[in-house]
């Protein structure tokens, strides 16, 4: 009786040392399959092992990594645009009311001229290098905000509030742009940013009426400056053509006039020398060639012989 007692109780023990095997061959089997892990096609992943970066730059796909606690796969979405809202100079801002309860004082901004604006800013980004962007720095919404307002106070600073309301705005998109890519970059934030809009730039409301001529006023200005341009580059073609005109006209008159002159001035000299060589004959034809001329245009006529002018002539001295 106790001896198949005995061999029951090793039967046991030996069905249940391979049932334990076998539960722990499985959970092996199950520890090893969970270090499979899939990286979607908008992500890139991180390996690390023991803490210390194994590949930074795991591709989409199936992998496989030692399981937990060895390794530690880090997905980061590359391909994802992601968005932040700057609204702690806003007055309907979350952040910028958050503030006035704490302090009881409106969140503004101030411009290069001593005047105030309440503004609101998107910013977009992407993760351009997914290990500095894992490791180098902590809490990075936090920071990029931070960032982001302390950016945007300086660049209008620079600026005129004429300039901020009216024609500045894209100056400062890039401007903000620009800077923060700067400082992102010296810290090695592993962040690019694609993209900056203000949403609404304006005065505080209670002056806001105030600004609303004085843009006005600018706008109005502009657009006849525009006008006068416009009329201007309409009719400087035309005066310049007229101007090039008349001077052609003037330089016609100028060459005909000298022509004439020079011409009638060898004429002169051809009959000085005629003279010269011959006075009586040159008298002669002179005087014919004036009768010949101004004859036709006499319109009475009295034809005298020569002894009757010499008659009336001696009558005339006495």
């Amino acid at each position: 009786m106790e001896e198949s007692l005995q061999s029951e109780l090793e039967s046991s023990f030996k069905n249940t040392r391979k049932f334990l095997k076998f539960i722990g061959l499985g959970l092996v089997f199950l520890y090893l399959c969970s270090g499979i892990y899939s990286i979607s096609s908008n992500e890139i992943g991180v390996l690390q092992r023991f803490g210390r970066v194994l590949d930074e730059d795991v591709r989409p796909g199936i992998h496989f990594a030692l399981p937990w606690p060895i390794d530690k796969i880090n997905r980061v979405p590359v391909k994802e645009v992601k968005r932040i809202f700057i609204d702690d100079f806003y007055e309907q801002g979350k952040n910028a009311e958050l503030f006035y309860r704490f302090t009881g004082l409106s969140s503004n901004c101030q411009t290069g001229d001593n005047n105030i604006v309440t503004i609101n800013c998107v910013l977009q980004y992407t993760i351009a290098r997914p290990r500095d962007y894992l490791f180098n720095i902590d809490r990075i919404d936090i920071a990029l905000r931070s960032m982001a307002t302390n950016t945007l106070v300086h660049c209008l600073a620079t600026l005129s509030v004429d300039e901020i309301l009216t024609y500045g705005k894209k100056q400062i998109e890039n401007n903000v742009k620009s800077y923060l890519q700067q400082q992102l970059d010296s810290l090695q934030s592993g962040i690019n940013i694609s993209f900056v809009e203000l949403k609404d730039v304006r005065p505080p409301s209670i002056i806001q009426h105030y600004f609303d001529d004085v843009i006005n006023a600018k706008i109005d200005k502009r657009k006849m400056i525009s006008k006068a341009e416009s009329y201007q580059n309409e009719k400087l073609p035309a005066a310049n053509a007229q101007a090039t005109r008349l001077l052609q006209q003037a330089k016609g008159y100028k060459n005909k006039t000298v022509a004439e002159a020079e011409g009638e001035t060898k004429r002169f000299l051809a009959q000085l020398n005629e003279y010269k060589k011959n006075p009586q004959i040159t008298k002669q034809r002179l005087y014919l060639e004036f009768i010949n001329r101004i004859y036709p245009q006499l319109e009475k006529k009295i034809v005298v012989d020569a002894k009757t002018i010499n008659l009336r002539l001696m009558q005339s001295d006495k």
